[in-house]
């Protein structure tokens, strides 16, 4: 049995709560809410799929030092844009715990094994890939990458839920990373109507934008076609589990960003991830036309026609 802290109580990290527990392991979630903490530990439900529930033996805490005490993994699955700052609020309870990312995001040109490197002084193991948080907690079968230490498949495989290495640690990220901004595309061009003609030219296009930007990180293109990067595009992007998606969707049919976020307290990757993208496609000039005119159309009220210029 495995002592593990989970931060962040969202979906995902509730879905992989429930994977971790089937192996009875010690789960102890830190969550930024006191509504989603006390739901966990009252109600034993994520607020965010609460038709599910978890085991009754999983704790939530605001705190992080009672969240991460006597733990010996620590998996951090906040929104990208909180993953500096959750390192510097965990930094004083660090005591040679393994670190594994389950979040996708990046900061500028910086993946998030970069950032907890600087932050923690310790290189963070990953996982990523196609894994919609509603799926894995109804146990349809699942299948990810992951990267770092070899071990950790260990810690995480079931009958449904597996890993397969790859020691590409950027590109496993990238891949993450950058399909939010893509499935936003997708969503959009969807709304607007089109079918699956067009669909299939933005998700194709979109991967080649992914492994222009990944190469130029220090990816291996060969993981960018892998599970982590097109895997996950393809499971994002054909799915309505997925927010982005829906987003997407919704700002083609004329609804503003400010409007679909009031509507949902869930963390848009796509649009935070959005301006790294763009600052990487500025910082080595690269020819990225869905991106960039998905950039116009966020963040200069572009037509929402434009995503196909």
């Amino acid at each position: 049995m495995d002592n593990i802290t989970i931060i962040g109580s969202g979906s995902f990290g509730c879905a992989l709560a429930y994977i971790l527990s089937k192996k009875n392991n010690n789960i102890k979630i830190w969550s930024y809410t006191k509504e989603e903490t006390d739901m966990i530990n009252n109600n034993h439900k994520c607020i965010f799929l609460d038709k599910f529930k978890l085991d009754d033996s999983i704790k939530c805490y605001m705190d992080y030092e009672k969240a991460i005490n006597g733990s010996n993994y620590i998996i951090l699955v906040t929104p990208s844009s909180a993953i500096r700052n959750t390192c510097k609020q965990i930094k004083p309870y660090i005591r040679g715990q393994e670190i594994i990312i389950a979040s996708k995001g990046m900061e500028n040109d910086k993946v998030l094994s970069e950032i907890v490197k600087e932050e923690l002084n310790l290189i963070p193991s990953v996982i990523s890939g196609p894994s919609h948080a509603e799926q894995i907690i109804k146990d349809v079968p699942t299948y990810i990458e992951y990267s770092g230490n070899k071990n950790i498949n260990k810690l995480f495989e079931t009958d449904t839920f597996k890993l397969k290495y790859n020691d590409d640690l950027i590109g496993v990220q990238v891949g993450g990373a950058l399909k939010n901004v893509i499935t936003l595309a997708v969503g959009i061009v969807e709304g607007l109507g089109y079918e699956s003609n067009t669909i299939s030219y933005v998700i194709t296009e979109g991967l080649e934008e992914i492994n222009n930007i990944a190469v130029k990180l220090g990816a291996n293109k060969e993981t960018i076609y892998g599970l982590s990067g097109l895997g996950d595009l393809l499971t994002t992007t054909t799915s309505l589990d997925s927010r982005n998606k829906r987003v997407g969707i919704l700002l083609a049919q004329g609804k503003s960003l400010d409007e679909i976020k009031q509507e949902t307290s869930m963390t848009i990757e796509g649009i935070e991830t959005l301006n790294n993208a763009c600052y990487l496609i500025n910082k080595y000039n690269l020819d990225c036309k869905i991106i960039k005119n998905l950039y116009e159309i966020i963040y200069n009220n572009k037509e929402i026609n434009s995503i196909l210029d």
